[in-house]
C-alpha cells in the first residue's frame, strides 16, 4: 500500500531530448522540497507564492550547485491535479540536466515515484473516479483518433456520470424498500410495488445499455485481432495495402507472393484492428510456402475478425471452396469481401449464396481504386462504432467494467423477479443492495484494494 505521508518525485515528460521536461513533486513537502533547490530571480521564497503561479529561476542540483535555469509552477491541495501540493519543475529536456534535476528532488527530500502513483493519488483524494484514473492512461497511449476520443471522453466524466446516474436512482428505490422493510405495518400497496418494480427494470435497462458499448469500447482500446485471407492472387494485399494507407504488402501478379504473417495495427471502421496478413489458402507448392499456409490457417482459426477476400471477376475456385469449408464451422465475425468489382462481377448467385452462407456478411470493392468505405461501414456496423459518439457517449471498455456491470445486471434482474413473484422485501432489498456494490465497484468506490493496485501498475512513472 502506497505511504501518502511522503512526498513523491518523477520526471513525467518522456526520456530523450526535447526543448522541456517537467519533474512534478506531489505531496505535504512539495513545494518545501522543491524551495530547497530552486533559487527564485524575483528573491522571493517559493513557499510564498501565490497557488498556480509559475516563477522563473536557477535550479541546483543534488549538491546545490547551478544546474539549469527553469521555471517552476505551484499548486496547493485540494486544487492540483493529485489533491496534494504540487511543483512542477520545468527544465531544458537533455537527459542529463534532466536526470540531474529529479536526482536533486529526491536528494531535497522527496522520495522516487512508483508508476502512476501521482494518479493514484489523485484517485485516492477524490480528484478522479477509478475509470476517469483508468481514462489517464488510455489518454497517454492513444495512437488514433478513436483511442483519443475514448479516453478524452471517459476522463471527462462520460462513464461516472452515467453510473452515478443509474446509482442515485437505485438508491431513492432502495429508500423505498427499507421505509417498507423499517415499518411493516405501512403496507406499499400493489402501487408501491409497481413503482419500485418499475424503478428496478429502468436500472436494469440502463446497466445493459452501457453493457452494451463493451463491443464498441473493447474494439477501439484494446482492438479485434482481424485475419485477412484467401487463395493467392485475390488480391488480399492490396487489400491490406488499401486498410493501412501504405504500401505495406508486396504486390505482385505472382501467385504466393506473401508467405508469412504480415501485421499492422490500424485505424478502420471507427475501431483499432490488429490486421494480419495472411499466405494465400492452398496446396503448398513448397516446404517454405506450407509453412505460410500453415501459419494461416492458425491465424484465422484465432481470429475474432474474419476479412475472407475473394476474385469477384472470375467463378470460385477449388481454394476459394476450401477456405469456405474452413471458415464455415468457426465462430468469429466474419466478411467476405468480394474484390476487383471494376473488373465486372462474373460469380453466379449460387457461389455468392455459397458465400454468404460461409461468412454471414459481404461487400464489393475494388482495391485497386483505392475505395474501402463500404468495407469500413461493414466493419462500423459490426462493432458499432456508427451509433456511438466516443466524446460524449458513456462507453466502457475495460474487462473489469464489464464484470461488474454484468454483476449489476444478475443483481437486478433477481430483484426484477423477486418482485414479480411477491417475495419478501427485505429479499429485493438484498439484491438491489448487491447491484448497488457492483455499480459502485466499477466506478471505483469500494473496489478491493488488489485490484486498484493492479490498474496503476500498468501506468508510466511520472504519471
Amino acid at each position: 500500500m502506497n505511504d501518502f505521508s511522503k512526498t513523491i518525485a518523477a520526471i513525467s515528460t518522456p526520456r530523450g531530448k526535447g526543448g522541456i521536461a517537467v519533474i512534478r513533486l506531489s505531496g505535504p513537502d512539495a513545494i518545501a522540497a522543491a524551495g530547497r533547490m530552486f533559487r527564485p530571480k524575483n528573491g522571493k521564497p517559493l513557499a510564498d507564492c501565490a497557488p498556480r503561479t509559475a516563477v522563473f529561476g536557477t535550479i541546483c542540483d543534488a549538491d546545490d550547485e547551478p544546474c539549469d535555469e527553469g521555471i517552476v509552477t505551484v499548486f496547493r491541495g485540494p486544487h492540483s491535479f493529485t489533491g496534494e501540493d504540487v511543483a512542477e519543475i520545468a527544465c531544458h529536456g537533455g537527459p542529463a540536466v534532466t536526470e540531474a534535476v529529479c536526482l536533486s528532488a529526491i536528494a531535497h527530500g522527496a522520495v522516487a515515484a512508483g508508476p502512476g502513483e501521482f494518479t493514484r493519488r489523485a484517485f485516492v483524494n477524490g480528484r478522479l473516479s477509478l475509470t476517469e484514473a483508468e481514462a489517464v492512461g488510455r489518454l497517454i497511449d492513444a495512437d488514433t483518433a478513436e483511442r483519443l476520443a475514448l479516453s478524452s471522453g471517459a476522463l471527462r466524466g462520460n462513464v461516472s456520470r452515467e453510473i452515478a446516474r443509474i446509482s442515485d436512482g437505485l438508491l431513492a428505490t432502495m429508500t423505498a424498500l427499507y421505509a417498507a422493510i423499517d415499518y411493516p405495518e405501512e403496507d406499499v400497496g400493489d402501487e408501491g410495488e409497481r413503482e419500485i418494480g418499475g424503478a428496478l427494470t429502468r436500472a436494469q435497462a440502463d446497466v445493459e445499455r452501457l453493457l452494451a458499448t463493451y463491443r464498441t469500447g473493447r474494439a477501439v482500446a484494446d482492438g479485434v485481432r482481424t485475419a485477412l485471407c484467401g487463395r493467392p492472387n485475390v488480391g488480399k494485399s492490396s487489400v491490406f495495402n488499401l486498410m493501412t494507407g501504405e504500401e505495406s504488402a508486396i504486390v505482385t501478379e505472382i501467385a504466393g507472393t506473401t508467405r508469412d504473417v504480415l501485421r499492422e495495427t490500424v485505424s478502420f471502421g471507427g475501431v483499432t484492428l490488429r490486421l494480419s496478413d495472411t499466405a494465400g489458402v492452398r496446396e503448398a507448392a513448397d516446404t517454405v510456402e506450407k509453412i505460410g499456409v500453415d501459419r494461416a490457417e492458425r491465424e484465422i482459426a484465432s481470429a475474432e475478425l474474419i476479412l475472407a477476400v475473394f476474385d469477384g471477376s472470375e467463378p470460385l475456385a477449388d481454394e476459394d471452396r476450401r477456405l469456405l469449408a474452413l471458415l464455415t464451422p468457426l465462430d468469429g465475425a466474419k466478411i467476405a469481401v468480394i474484390n476487383k468489382e471494376d473488373a465486372g462481377l462474373r460469380l453466379t448467385d449460387e457461389e455468392l449464396a455459397a458465400i454468404d452462407a460461409a461468412c454471414g456478411h459481404r461487400v464489393s470493392l475494388s482495391a485497386r481504386s483505392g475505395d474501402g468505405h463500404a468495407l469500413a461501414a461493414a466493419i462500423a456496423d459490426l462493432y458499432g462504432s456508427g451509433t456511438l459518439d466516443l466524446r460524449a457517449d458513456a462507453v466502457i471498455w475495460d474487462v473489469r467494467q464489464r464484470q461488474a456491470l454484468e454483476h449489476a445486471k444478475a443483481a437486478l434482474t433477481g430483484a426484477c423477479e423477486a418482485i414479480r413473484r411477491g417475495d419478501p422485501i427485505d429479499c429485493v432489498c438484498t439484491l438491489a443492495e448487491e447491484a448497488m456494490a457492483a455499480l459502485n465497484e466499477t466506478d471505483g468506490r469500494g473496489v478491493d484494494e488488489a485490484i486498484v493496485g493492479e490498474i496503476f501498475r500498468r501506468f508510466c512513472v511520472g504519471k
